[in-house]
């Protein structure tokens, strides 16, 4: 039974299940080199039917992850004529919806009965707007994969990405309780249920307008940096703040946010889409460290409160974490340290691309089961999801493309522990072999690598290609049995997606300092599990037979601005066009220099 999750906002990706398994999935900025695409996913949907090797009309349904209005971007990226009265109509809703916000945030701010009153208005346009979508959505989607609309079928956002969390965990067959915040999404911020196989119990849902993403999204706009892409950068800015200082301004600010530990939901002392205007007054003075400093504490702190209510209301301490907002990894940090928190499982990757992981799960537990086969959902395991290239299709490139006359080339056969020497000679590599990773993080198949017992590694990638903010940490990629000696982890967290963040031992701070937070020394490892991944895992043994490290630098390969790299078109492109010396595909060493 197969199953298309499909998501066209922000970062438009596609997953495919097959009984309850991901087969493959991917993102469209990879295959159009457009960074957080917004529209139809079309070349991801290709790849992944090709892939799983079938054809559209033998889906047995095809999932979204959204009931109400979305952006008129979806239709605005389709050809052909049909759709032109179908972009007007949208671009028509769009612009009222659009009068509707700005109104709102001028007079809301001031008046507390226009904001009662916008706030119904809004979720009567949406809901409105969302039925109508939806059926235009339906002929749209069904035109271009050549299917009956009758197989395509809407989900809650915020159940959508409790159910990818869930079902995604290991804890799938028992009783968890699952968190979903996210700047918004169906006119909620957030939600509390309980799963329990395949019976879902809700406690409560958080309103749009108390939406503590938006909330940390603006405090980023209001330090100069971009909304809906900056926001971890402001996460790794607050450490270098100093406590005493964010206490007192936390102290002027922490009643904003109200947490109801009866109810389980969250509310603000405004409505966070009118943010910049507080925090103009509010932050002013305030040095741009301790704005970020405050706010990450500001939402760490009072998550903290509604997970420990939760778990005293509901008596369940198996948690699992979804939506936008736990990609904070320091706010999962903060969560794994409750002493209540038993077991816990955060979705990687967790932004609204895998939200059509939840409701493509959603749509296959409703599945009735058969004498023949029962209906199961199989836990993830790594996330290589995506497309891989074999030697000779490298080859061939290389080849048709005369690569030889710019570069040294050589294949050679035991290549991991060729990449283990270089690293430890202190040179950095890109590589690209195996299937490609589903998501934000780069775990080890579309990587840069380098040594990280050296610190003057970080100022070297950056000046070769990453270009990032001096304040912000790369992370390790650490073998299995390495993790106690460099991660403190005493409820023993598994924590193979750079979701989770750890505070280091001293020696992690000795044997991985590169790859540590330069202030607070914190890590956000990938452990690596030699059954999901043997090449990477033996380019690290080979890295720790040589030099007693058990981990390395691992950062993603892409040029700023540019999403990772896919193929080797891209690898090429990204390896020319920066200061790297080495690139590996698959069982080949590209070289700038004699190898």
């Amino acid at each position: 039974m197969y199953i298309l999750g499909i998501y066209y906002g922000h970062n438009a990706s596609a997953i495919l299940l097959n009984n309850g398994k991901v087969i493959a999935g991917a993102s469209e900025e990879r295959f159009n080199g457009k960074k957080n695409y917004i529209g139809y996913p079309e070349s991801a949907i290709q790849y992944i039917l090709s892939e799983a090797g079938i054809r559209s009309k033998q889906l047995t349904a095809v999932t979204v992850s959204h009931t109400s209005a979305i952006p008129v971007a979806f239709f605005s990226n389709l050809s052909g004529s049909r759709h032109v009265s179908t972009i007007s109509f949208f671009r028509i809703l769009d612009g009222i919806i659009l009068l509707m916000r700005k109104l709102y945030r001028l007079l809301a701010f001031y008046a507390p009965v226009v904001r009662v009153l916008g706030r119904y208005a809004y979720r009567f346009f949406m809901n409105l707007g969302g039925y109508f979508i939806r059926l235009k959505e339906q002929q749209v989607i069904a035109s271009r994969l050549g299917i009956n609309e009758n197989v395509i079928h809407f989900y809650d956002h915020h159940l959508s990405h409790g159910a990818a969390g869930y079902y995604a965990s290991p804890f799938n067959q028992k009783k968890a309780l699952v968190i979903t915040l996210d700047g918004e999404g169906d006119g909620q911020s957030g939600s509390v249920r309980i799963f329990n196989n395949k019976t879902i119990t809700e406690l409560s849902r958080i309103p749009r307008e108390y939406s503590l993403g938006t909330l940390f999204a603006q405090a980023t706009g209001y330090l100069g940096m971009k909304i809906g892409e900056d926001e971890y950068k402001l996460m790794g800015l607050a450490p270098y703040s100093k406590k005493e200082k964010v206490e007192k301004v936390y102290k002027e600010i922490e009643n904003i946010v109200q947490v109801d530990t009866e109810k389980l939901t969250i509310s603000t002392s405004f409505n966070t889409n009118d943010s910049p205007r507080y925090l103009r007054r509010a932050m002013q003075g305030v040095r741009f460290d301790v704005v970020a400093g405050v706010f990450q504490y500001l939402l760490e702190e009072k998550i903290a409160v509604l997970v420990k209510a939760a778990i005293k209301k509901t008596g369940v301490h198996t948690i699992v974490l979804s939506g936008g907002i736990f990609m904070n990894v320091k706010i999962n940090q903060r969560i794994g340290s409750i002493p209540e928190v038993k077991e816990l499982f955060i979705m990687p990757t967790c932004g609204d691309e895998t939200s059509i992981l939840g409701s493509s799960y959603l749509h296959h537990i409703q599945q009735p089961a058969t004498s023949r086969k029962k209906v199961t959902v199989e836990p993830i395991k790594d996330l290589y999801w995506g497309p891989r290239f074999t030697n000779k299709q490298i080859q061939e490139y290389l080849k048709k493309n005369k690569l030889s006359k710019k570069f040294a080339i050589q294949k050679i056969e035991k290549i991991e522990k060729k990449v283990a020497q270089l690293l430890a000679n202190g040179h950095v590599v890109a590589r690209l072999a195996g299937r490609m990773e589903f998501g934000a993080r780069s775990l080890g198949n579309r990587s840069i690598l380098a040594d990280p017992r050296n610190f003057d590694v970080v100022r070297i990638i950056n000046e070769q290609m990453k270009n990032r903010d001096f304040w912000m940490p790369f992370a390790p990629s650490i073998l299995d049995y390495r993790m106690k000696d460099y991660c403190i982890n005493p409820k023993n967290f598994n924590a193979p997606y750079m979701i989770l963040s750890f505070d280091s031992t001293p020696l992690a701070r000795k044997d991985l300092k590169a790859s540590l937070h330069p202030y607070d020394f914190t890590l956000r490892p990938q452990v690596v599990y030699k059954e999901w991944n043997e090449s990477y895992y033996k380019i690290i043994e080979e890295f720790e037979k040589l030099t007693g490290v058990g981990g390395i630098l691992n950062t993603s390969f892409n040029l700023h601005g540019f999403p990772i790299v896919a193929g080797p078109k891209e690898a090429l492109f990204a390896f020319e066009h920066s200061g790297l010396d080495y690139l590996v595909l698959e069982n080949f060493l590209i070289s700038k220099n004699k190898l």
